[in-house]
């Protein structure tokens, strides 16, 4: 099977992450993927580094349609047998030139189409996702809430599969390292649906010391910059910034952290499985099927004394030397269940599927 995996290239995000593991996963199984991309990029730059296959069809801007055709022209003479999209850019474009290629057509669907959109330009590329999501042969989801949203779309449930993240766990080992401060760690973007602002006015109110790293960028910097000021906890908050690689800051915190509206299934919550790191998490999307009281601890979303409770049963845990046991629980769950063979064999049964179907 001929696999081509088509992203805009310029996310730098978990959907990023999410596509090289996928190939990955691919290449150890014995399928054949290549990725295209309209951009030099963050996505090319990531694969190329992992020994993937990568090519480039720039466009000269979002909408630039000249690509259709030799877009077309490359699917149908590399005779891939499915064509795989992420992203609304990628889902637009192959929706113009879907019943003029050979192969078959599956979507990722990485988050919540409803939230991704804002602003007039927004609605507009809201439509345009949701006419490829209808149009396409099958959909691939990490977000169990999405299936209503589906069905309230009118598209079959013989067309969707549920799957999930992946991490390479090659040359990973966890280290159980308690820090001198109790250290708690958030990698996301700076958005809204990240909801940085909970923790921060939940850790306003907690008695204990503690210090907080926060990895990503966004548009919300200069709010949480001012927010963490008003708060008085300035001197125990740093903001990083975005950062290509997170091994060292997972490494060197006691607990991760993400308190999002909503989510998928995070390459957060693998990221931080891989260094034996227990998660603080709002109960939201797919979390609970990787952090319960086992591995870590699920609040509310939107539940400030929930997440108090949390940040306060970790501290007690951090200081009794007890983390590691969770830390470890988190580990061996993630490296039996989201290794990144078991994606791409999962991924296999819905292309096998999609090739099968009437």
């Amino acid at each position: 099977m001929r696999v081509l995996h088509i992203n805009a290239g310029n996310e730098d995000g978990g959907a990023r992450t999410y596509i090289v593991n996928l190939m990955k996963g691919q290449k150890l199984t014995g399928e054949k993927s290549t990725l295209l991309t309209f951009q030099e990029g963050p996505v090319s730059k990531m694969a190329r580094e992992n020994g993937l296959s990568v090519s480039v069809m720039k466009q000269k801007q979002r909408f630039d349609l000249s690509i259709l055709k030799p877009l077309t022209n490359y699917i149908n003479n590399n005779h891939f047998d499915i064509v795989h999209t992420h992203g609304p850019r990628a889902n637009y474009i192959v929706s113009l030139i879907r019943k003029k290629i050979n192969a078959k057509w599956v979507i990722t669907v990485h988050s919540d189409p409803r939230i991704d959109f804002s602003g007039l330009k927004g609605k507009v590329m809201l439509k345009l996702n949701l006419h490829a999501l209808k149009s396409a042969d099958s959909l691939f989801y990490m977000n169990p809430d999405l299936e209503e949203y589906f069905e309230a779309l009118k598209i079959r449930s013989s067309k969707t599969f549920e799957v999930f993240n992946a991490i390479d766990f090659t040359g990973i080992n966890p280290r159980f390292n308690r820090q001198s401060t109790f250290s708690l760690l958030e990698v996301a973007r700076l958005v809204d649906v990240k909801n940085h602002r909970l923790l921060l006015e939940a850790l306003s109110k907690v008695k204990f010391n503690y210090r907080l790293t926060l990895v990503g960028d966004g548009p919300l910097m200069d709010d949480l910059r001012k927010l963490v000021q008003e708060l008085g906890i300035k001197d125990k908050v740093e903001f990083v910034g975005f950062r290509e690689n997170t091994g060292d800051y997972y490494q060197e915190c006691d607990v991760s952290v993400l308190t999002s509206k909503s989510e998928s299934l995070p390459t957060v919550y693998l990221e931080s499985a891989a260094y034996g790191k227990p998660v603080i998490a709002t109960n939201v999307g797919a979390t609970d099927k990787v952090i319960n009281s086992d591995t870590g601890w699920l609040v509310d979303s939107g539940d400030e004394k929930g997440l108090i409770s949390a940040l306060n049963d970790a501290h007690s845990m951090w200081r009794d030397g007890n983390l590691d046991q969770k830390g470890l629980a988190l580990y061996q769950e993630v490296r039996d269940n989201y290794s990144i063979e078991e994606l791409a064999h999962k991924v296999n049964d819905g292309y096998e599927a999609t090739l099968n179907a009437d």
